[in-house]
This record gives structure tokens, sequence and C-alpha cells, in this order.
């Protein structure tokens, strides 16, 4: 990105690009079609609805409106990838010379609680919690809500995983459907070969495989991380990394342990990034998710999340697993390991691809 973002007005022809970016930030909920927000918003003080562009890309978006009390704003949301760079108090500025050209006389908003970058961010621009309670009613439902989901899955799902510390991340990411998950180790002590090429691939594979074997419905996670100076690796081969490229080559890492895997991947990684600058040590995370409602399923979902950061030269915290004491998350100055459950729950890939699968579980 260059860091020249222009703000405009919305239009029709943004609208894709303006969803994707709303999922990217974590934004949209299975409850709120954002495709019918945008229609409502253009219905109705169409020209408070901006968007911020660097090139031909869409890096931010803001609505705002006023109600004859009240301004208000929504989907304030920047491009990952922009953030710490003014972006947000410059959509904010506009937002807020929009409702006073309305003649609003103050400007409110809501967070949810545990919401604490964003409360961080409204207070460094004078914005302060008012001693009110906010309450509300639905009046037109746009997607499934979470009786109708329980209704279509039941009240369990298998997750094709053995980590207890990955069905404790999903179980929270997937609280809003209150469907209890349970790991696939409970029902099969076979472990799928992940012959598949890809992440979307190999997570039907376990998908399926979990399914078949507990007869309940399934969602598996393929996610896997990307090191640029590594042409992509570990990508589908992170979880046996240190074994070589599939179970069969070098060692075996079949009977180890969770957090004897993630040593020996994590010192791989180090020993193939020893000599590399911190400029060249970008990296992502990557994580699809496959849902199925039996394992013959033919029209799985499927959802994608994406994670920036790079790698660092040592590990640091003491939370997360896998990769994550290794990788550097920008936005919030620390390691994965380093973050707040809470919070990784709101930005990681996970809770990326996890906000689209809620969302689409909605429309099945």
């Amino acid at each position: 990105m260059s860091g020249a973002a222009q703000l405009r007005c919305f239009t029709p022809a943004d609208s894709a690009a303006v969803v994707a970016l709303w999922q990217r930030c974590g934004l949209t909920r299975p409850w709120n079609d954002p495709q019918r927000d945008i229609a409502r918003k253009l219905a109705l003080q169409a020209d408070g609805f901006l968007v911020a562009v660097d090139g031909e890309a869409i890096v931010g978006s803001v609505m705002a409106g006023y109600d004859g009390h009240r301004g208000w704003v929504n989907y304030l949301a920047v491009d990952p990838a922009c953030r710490h760079r003014g972006l947000g108090r410059r959509l904010m500025d506009a937002a807020e010379a929009y409702v006073r050209t309305l003649g609003a006389p103050k400007m409110n908003l809501q967070l949810r609680e545990d919401n604490e970058g964003a409360a961080l961010f409204y207070e460094r621009l004078g914005y302060r919690r008012d001693r009110a309670h906010s309450y509300g009613k639905r009046l037109v439902e746009d997607g499934a809500r979470p009786a109708e989901a329980r209704a279509a899955l039941g009240d369990t799902l298998v997750l094709a995983s053995r980590n207890a510390k990955k069905l404790k991340e999903m179980q929270a990411l997937f609280a809003p459907l209150g469907i209890a998950l349970r790991l696939v180790s409970e029902f099969s002590d076979v472990e799928p070969a992940e012959t598949g090429g890809t992440f979307v691939e190999n997570a039907l594979i376990k998908a399926r495989h979990a399914a078949r074997a507990s007869g309940l419905p399934a969602l598996a996670d393929d996610s896997g991380l990307e090191v640029a100076a590594l042409h992509g690796a570990p990508g589908v081969h992170s979880a046996r990394y240190a074994g070589g490229e599939s179970p069969r080559n070098g060692f075996a890492m079949d009977g180890m342990s969770q957090a004897e895997k993630d040593r020996l991947n994590n010192d791989k990684l180090l020993a193939a990034l020893r000599a590399m600058p911190d400029a060249r040590r970008d990296a992502r995370f990557v994580s699809v998710l496959a849902l199925l409602r039996h394992a013959d399923d033919p029209v799985p979902l499927l959802a994608q999340g994406f994670w920036n950061g790079r790698i660092l030269d040592a590990p640091r915290g003491a939370d997360g697993f896998g990769y994550d004491p290794l990788f550097w998350v920008p936005d919030h100055g620390c390691s994965a390991a380093e973050l707040a459950p809470a919070m990784k729950n709101r930005v990681s890939h996970r809770a990326r691809a996890s906000a689209a699968m809620l969302r689409m579980i909605g429309d099945w």
C-alpha cells in the first residue's frame, strides 16, 4: 500500500470489496447481512457512507448518519495492512464533519464489551464511555440466529483435531451458535493422510474423516504459516515441518506430544531464517475451515482467513500454540503467544475464517 489513501463516497461497484474488508476486520455477523446493511444505507443518507481508496484497493470505510437527536457511526474499518498510519482518525474526522453539517450536537457509537483495541482508539479521539446501557430488539432477521443454526446442525460438532488448545480456541470462536465442539480423538485413533496440496483439500479430507468416524456434523481447520522468504513454506506442511514434507519423509512425528512437535517445528523455522534480516521475515497465517453436515455432504461450507505479521528471531510468550511464539503481530506490538485469548479470537486467521463461516451458515 502507498499510504496515500483518498476518501470518497461509496458507490455500488464497491460492494464486494467493502464486504471483504469488513470480513478481514471481523465486523460481520451471521445475523447482519452486510449487503442488506449497504442497501439500507444507500436508501438513507447515502452521502454518509465513505470509503478510503489506495490505488485500486479499498482499504477503509465508515458509515455515519444523524437520527435527529444524535449522530452515529458504524462499520469503521481499516485494512490490517494499513493500520497505524492515521487512516482511522481521518475516517472518523470525515464522519464527524458529515454529521455536524446535518446539525447533530453529539456523536454516539457502540462497542462490544471485549473490544479493548477499539475502545483505546476511540478514547484517543476524545470519546468517553456514557453512563448508559445499550438495549436492542431485532426487527428484521437477515440471517440465521443461533437457534436456527442449532436446528440445522444439531447441538454438537466434531472438530477434526486432537489439539486441546485448538478446541478451546474454536469453541470460543463458534460460541454464537451455542453448539458444543468435541475432538475427533474421542471417536477415532486414526489420523487421515493429509495428501492434498492445498489447505482446502486437506480441510475436506479431515472433515470427512471426522464426520464418518463420529456420525456427527464436522468442522475442520487446515491452517498453516506461509513465510515469504521461504517461498510460502512451511505452508500446508506446517504441522509436520520438522518431519519433512509428509509423514513418511524424515523422522516420524506421530506419537509425539503437541508441545514437542511445536518445539521442533519452531526450531526448524528459526534455523531456516537464521541469517534473514527483519525486512525479509514477512509471513502470514492461513486458515481454511470446512463444515460438513455429514461425511458425504455434497455442498460443504468453506471459509478462509489470513493474518499478516513477521517471524521473530526467538520465541516470545506462553499462550497459544504452534508457531504463535514466533509470529509478531505489528498491530498489537507483541507475538501471537502474548495476545490475550479474547483479543486473538478477534484478529487471528481462524477468527476471520470463523466470522466468514458464521455468516455463511445463515444461508446454508
